[in-house]
């Protein structure tokens, strides 16, 4: 009898869980540890996700919904209902849709709510969980209906609103090298990338200061130096540098991954520099302080080792200072005695 009784154990012990349906989500979105970031332009744009779902509800519907609480209960007034599949619907995938606009509207929908936000009153970063939840079999011997919802979704995709632009950057430091520049920019975040824009300055009185017939003298032209006219003409992109002449060079690099460097410019002539941040969402920052930079004509030891495969790393690395600074010189160092060996 020991068998037997055993065996009904093990199929108690088994029949206890929680058994139900399940949905899968998948999404075309670029998302990042299932997460999809959305800066201020974005708000109103449509979000997609596509599901698949096996197994019934017990007695109720599935709810597919947008919450900025914990998945696994039935959605509040608060929460965006996008989708309810009832014990009778027998249908095992779909799409839903919606928009950060429609998640922050949906949080006014109860009177204890709060005030209602929209994409241009949010200012904060707020987080929204896409859920499905559905009340599950358990019990003794799994055949009862639970009381309470479970979530039975995944992966845990999060929509994040960020509408925030970075912090300011600074230019920390600007190393001058042959044709280029190398510009050490602070107060980047995480994930992020770094631009650093920079155009010729103009020269007041010279032809690239707007001073020629042709370049927009009229008083009404605005031909003042501080005016930032001269030669700040047709320039394109986010930054106009204020008194240069001729196209803007725009550099980007990720954060973290040591100096931009401005490669393709003129030894001898003075280059204005202005740095911005493109958070992860997009979102840009507002241009550095700008500062003036000439690169020069070198045939040191270090451009010589930067040239031959050398890398400079900017930051503390660029000091000469510390570990960094002593790895630095090793590695010239190694590089001198293979150049006298091969020689």
């Amino acid at each position: 009898m020991r068998l037997p009784f055993i065996g009904l154990l093990l199929f108690a012990s088994t029949a206890v869980a929680q058994t139900g349906p399940t949905v899968v989500f998948t999404s075309s979105s670029t998302a990042t540890n299932n997460t999809v970031t959305v800066p201020k332009s974005e708000c109103g744009q449509e979000r997609r996700f596509s599901w698949q779902r096996s197994g019934s509800a017990c007695e109720d519907s599935i709810y597919l919904y947008v919450t900025t609480g914990s998945c696994g209960t039935r959605p509040a007034s608060t929460d965006l209902v996008l989708a309810s599949l009832d014990s009778a619907n027998t249908t095992t995938n779909g799409v839903v849709t919606f928009t950060v606009g429609e998640a922050l509207a949906a949080r006014g929908g109860s009177s204890d709510a709060g005030s209602v936000t929209t994409c241009d009153t949010q200012d904060t970063e707020i987080s929204f969980k896409l859920c499905a939840s559905a009340r599950r079999l358990g019990g003794s011997l799994g055949f009862d209906c639970q009381e309470t919802f479970s979530n039975v979704g995944s992966p845990p995709f999060v929509v994040k609103y960020d509408p925030q632009p970075p912090a300011m950057p600074s230019i920390a430091k600007v190393i001058a090298r042959d044709s280029a520049l190398s510009v050490q920019v602070d107060g980047a975040e995480a994930n992020s990338t770094v631009v650093v824009e920079a155009a010729r300055v103009a020269t007041a009185g010279s032809d690239d200061a707007g001073t020629d017939a042709d370049a927009g003298t009229d008083a009404d032209a605005g031909t003042d130096v501080d005016a930032g006219t001269d030669g700040g003409q047709g320039l394109v992109g986010p930054l106009a540098l204020e008194g240069t002449t001729g196209p803007v060079t725009r550099v980007t690099k990720a954060s973290g991954e040591g100096n931009v460097v401005v490669n393709g410019l003129t030894n001898g002539v003075t280059y204005r520099l202005q740095a911005t941040i493109i958070d992860a969402a997009g979102n840009v920052s507002t241009g550095s302080a700008q500062v003036d930079a000439t690169p020069v004509k070198s045939n040191g030891l270090f451009d010589a080792y930067v040239e031959d495969g050398g890398q400079e790393r900017g930051g503390c690395a660029a000091t000469g200072g510390g570990i960094a600074g002593g790895a630095v010189l090793a590695a010239l160092g190694i590089w001198l005695s293979s150049r006298r060996k091969v020689s």
